[in-house]
């Protein structure tokens, strides 16, 4: 199923990128001649266009809902799987400046006839090219309509179901944290402050203590015994996927 008619938002896109050139100061719209060397007037339009035709912005715009209904034509045509409202206008859009004889032999439309909607959006970004003095160039001004018409037709895309999906690697889930009485980090890291602290006051109260040589061998064994269980505990969080 497809929409009927391209929607003002459409329409609203078309515009904007087409614009309306050549306004002279009483008010009328001149033809003019496009950077791919057609002879052009109003929002885009070739059709029968010559060399010193006017119109009145009014014309303009009926010239442009009876264009893309042309491209509205060549889309529901030549599309055969459903299409949301964003990818039809898109589509309407893209078909209203490439024309209805390049989308028919296009890539794009093999693609998008198979059902693979999600590489239509780069099939759209290859066509930002067209003939400048006789050479392939690419225009700018196409590189950012391409883009606009293919974020649209992005746009409803639908998202696949989460039921019975895998979980993905960014969606990361962690246990409740240990409580810091219970940390083996924590522990150590305490054990291992505690002994040498002690060690640093055991010059102290040697003269207190006769024993403080032998406190100091004990007080060392116990920082290194601290510090060997904060680097076991550490090793086994990264084991753990903890960091």
């Amino acid at each position: 199923m497809q929409p009927e008619a391209i929607s003002q938002d459409g329409v609203d896109l078309v515009k904007t990128f087409e614009g309306l050139h050549k306004v002279q100061p009483d008010g009328m719209v001149s033809s003019y001649v496009c950077p791919a060397g057609k002879w052009t007037i109003g929002y885009g339009s070739t059709k029968g266009i010559r060399s010193g035709m006017k119109m009145t912005k009014d014309e303009c715009d009926l010239r442009l809902r009876e264009d893309l209904r042309s491209a509205e034509a060549d889309v529901k045509r030549y599309v055969s799987v459903p299409l949301t409202q964003g990818q039809f206008d898109a589509l309407v859009s893209f078909v209203f400046n490439l024309g209805g004889a390049n989308f028919r032999s296009s890539t794009l439309l093999k693609k998008l006839n198979q059902g693979l909607y999600n590489d239509v959006p780069e099939q759209i970004m290859r066509w930002n090219k067209a003939r400048v003095g006789g050479k392939l160039t690419v225009l700018n001004g196409l590189t950012r309509r391409r883009a606009a018409e293919a974020a649209i037709f992005s746009r409803d895309a639908k998202l696949g179901s989460t039921e019975a999906a895998p979980v993905m690697p960014q969606k990361v889930t962690a246990e409740a944290p240990k409580p810091l009485a219970k940390s083996k980090t924590m522990a150590g890291a305490g054990v291992a402050g505690a002994a040498t602290a002690l060690s640093e006051i055991a010059p102290q109260i040697e003269a207190l203590v006769p024993y403080s040589d032998s406190m100091k061998t004990i007080f060392l064994l116990c920082a290194l015994g601290g510090i060997a269980l904060v680097a076991y505990s550490r090793f086994k969080d990264h084991k753990d996927g903890i960091h």
